[in-house]
């Protein structure tokens, strides 16, 4: 059994390359307005916006192409993490493993899914609300309970 978990990912990269140029373009048309009447030092600053703009949506794509792959077979539970390519990899045996919901120390904030087994302990799914994760805890138990050992 696998169950790949990835982020909400709600706009592709080239949607926001597109917002952010027509944002460039309206407020550098904007700035040269300003420019043209003596207010030159607008223009470093959209600049720097549409800098800061670009950076962080670029951050948000970035993190919102990370998946989690939890593979389950009778000997181990397998999660490997990582964007195009596998960049980490944690192994459990299955007889062993604990699934955990811990609740978050701060009110309104979600908690964590963890796997536990002896004394290693790792989260999965911390990018997932609360209700999702309570359904991947739900979906890996069912299929823990399914598992035949070998």
């Amino acid at each position: 059994m696998q169950f790949v978990v990835t982020p909400n990912f709600s706009t592709s990269w080239k949607a926001n390359q597109t917002l952010i140029a027509s944002l460039a373009v309206l407020s550098f048309g904007m700035a040269l307005a300003f420019a043209a009447h003596g207010l030159w030092m607008i223009l470093p600053f959209v600049g720097l916006e549409i800098t800061a703009l670009t950076a962080g949506l670029y951050w948000c794509c970035l993190k919102a192409t990370r998946r989690e792959v939890i593979s389950i077979d009778a000997d181990y539970i397998t999660v490997a993490v990582g964007r195009d390519h596998v960049v980490q990899t944690t192994q459990f045996q299955t007889a062993w493993t604990k699934i955990v919901l811990k609740p978050s120390p701060v009110a309104a904030h979600p908690g964590q899914l963890v796997l536990r087994s002896k004394g290693k302990e790792l989260e999965v799914g911390a990018f997932l609300s609360q209700d999702e994760r309570l359904e991947l805890s739900t979906s890996i138990r069912s299929a823990l309970s399914n598992v035949v050992y070998s």
